[in-house]
């Protein structure tokens, strides 16, 4: 038998690690009955690259307390957006794909041809056979295919080029994957077709894959930034060469990215209604991630939260909760109790997940959707750097814009880590239309005029809830038994999918 060690509850870190684990099995257990096959063949002469990567737009319920009951945590469904995609094409003549774009992943992967499977079922499909500027490449490693397993779900294709068009007036050639295996769960229920990754090169299949090292260097992408606008609404755009100044209702402020993997950048503190709370000691980052509809962080830092905002559970001091901001130099970005907690007529609960990514990427918060609906984020390759700015929503003006980005203590944000919302605005800049929706058959629809009939609680959705208890078991010292170990790269799917209901 292999030796495992000292007890793994003999340490915090090991009982961090274990909830890691937990949380990485439950959300993964689904994947028994998905689609499954053995390693493909590689194209004759070739490599094959396997690869763990982060899934996208997750977005999980409520986290649920001890002796919270199960009616609460299912009830806590607010109504948002929970994905943004929009369209682009490959080939010649080109085909069109809807696909996410997300800056928490770095390959562009779309159905192929040749996928029969129910993942790539209700999907566009690439066909090379039919471009006349369709190529099979490998990377510097002699690599043409590539096996990707994420959080939730699997992914296996070969890779190509071709030329890629966002909009009519930004083409260039791209290397991607063209899936001929995708798993049921999740790919066969999102209701686009493939993924746009847009984070660094790091993330991507190597040399050349990167689209955001493309788009630097294509035409009209001017100084290699792009930005994201979302809202609930039918008017969020991504903006490709720059942003739209319009969108903006504030100046922006930069802060340096520090890990060029995710669009992650240092916080200097957390503070509650612009005063700081001391809980980073410098030491605190956040990854901006458009591919998910999550806010999350570490547990331990997202556990004491959660008892200093101290929400109560029947809404009664909702009112008084304070704005929860993250200070980078003497700005602060602010967001609501509306951002922060999910409310509904149920009851209340504070919506950060408590997630540990390991190092060298974590510690981490991820950010997604309900901090991308409050401020525009600007993604500058050539610094590089993220760009905030609050978002210019109905009824939006300067005093409640600065509420959203102050300045600690509460006035003015400085200017010494901010430019003009017009300073860098490019007029050649390409913004497409985002599609948006709920994820899972979600529906954003208005209360039933009948009380909705209670079905039993799916397996999966058992086993994921009976990992929470035993992630919080372990970290009270109370639950002793001992986890198998498991490889450390499965804890790098740190997106979470979506639970369906």
């Amino acid at each position: 038998a292999q030796d495992r060690g000292p007890p793994l509850e003999d340490t915090p870190s090991a009982m961090k690690l274990t909830s890691r684990i937990l949380v990485v099995l439950a959300l993964g257990a689904s994947l028994g009955d998905a689609v499954k096959w053995n390693l493909r063949k590689s194209r004759l002469g070739t490599k094959m690259a396997v690869r763990h990567e982060s899934l996208l737009f997750a977005r999980t319920k409520a986290k649920m307390r001890a002796g919270a009951s199960e009616k609460l945590v299912e009830n806590m469904k607010i109504v948002h957006k929970t994905a943004y995609w929009g369209q682009m094409s490959l080939g010649t003549p080109p085909q069109p794909f809807k696909v996410i774009f997300d800056t928490g992943s770095g390959n562009l992967i779309v159905p192929a041809a040749d996928c029969s499977v129910p993942g790539c079922g209700p999907h566009k499909k690439y066909n090379s056979k039919t471009s006349t500027s369709s190529s099979f490449v490998t990377n510097e490693k002699g690599e043409g295919s590539s096996e990707i397993t994420f959080g939730t779900g699997q992914i296996s294709g070969d890779f190509y080029k071709d030329k890629l068009c966002i909009g009519e007036q930004l083409c260039f050639d791209a290397n991607f994957i063209a899936a001929d295996k995708m798993t049921t769960e999740p790919f066969q229920e999102i209701p686009f077709d493939g993924i746009m990754g847009l984070g660094f090169k790091d993330l991507s299949m190597g040399n050349g894959f990167n689209i955001v090292d493309d788009l630097q260097t294509s035409m009209g992408t001017g100084n290699g930034q792009f930005s994201f606008y979302v809202t609930d609404g039918e008017d969020s755009e991504v903006t490709f060469g720059g942003y739209r100044a319009e969108r903006l209702a504030s100046d922006i402020v930069w802060a340096p990215v520090k890990v060029e993997s995710w669009w992650q950048v240092a916080i200097d503190d957390i503070t509650f209604n612009n005063m700081p709370k001391n809980l980073c000691n410098g030491q605190c980052q956040v990854a901006v991630d458009t591919g998910t509809s999550m806010l999350a962080g570490p547990s331990e830092l997202v556990d004491k939260l959660s008892r200093m905002v101290n929400a109560k559970e029947d809404c009664s001091n909702f009112d008084e909760l304070p704005n929860l901001g993250f200070q980078i130099g003497n700005t602060v970005l602010n967001l609501r109790p509306d951002d922060y907690m999910d409310k509904s007529a149920a009851g209340c609960s504070f919506s950060l997940m408590a997630l540990d990514v390991p190092p060298p990427k974590g510690p981490v918060f991820i950010f997604g959707d309900p901090f991308l609906r409050r401020f525009v984020t600007i993604y500058d390759r050539s610094k590089p750097a993220v760009g905030f700015a609050v978002a210019r929503h109905n009824g939006t003006d300067k005093a409640s814009a600065s509420e959203v980005i102050a300045r600690i203590g509460g006035d003015l944000p400085s200017a010494t880590n901010s430019s003009s919302k017009s300073e860098a605005a490019n007029p050649l800049a390409v913004s497409l239309h985002l599609d948006a929706g709920a994820i899972g058959g979600a529906q954003a629809a208005a209360a039933p005029t009948t009380p909705p009939v209670p079905t039993p609680m799916p397996a999966w959705r058992a086993r994921l809830e009976q990992a929470r208890e035993r992630s919080r078991l372990w970290r009270e010292g109370s639950f002793v038994q001992k986890p198998r170990q498991h490889a450390e790269s499965e804890l790098f799917s740190v997106k979470l999918y979506r639970e369906r209901k």
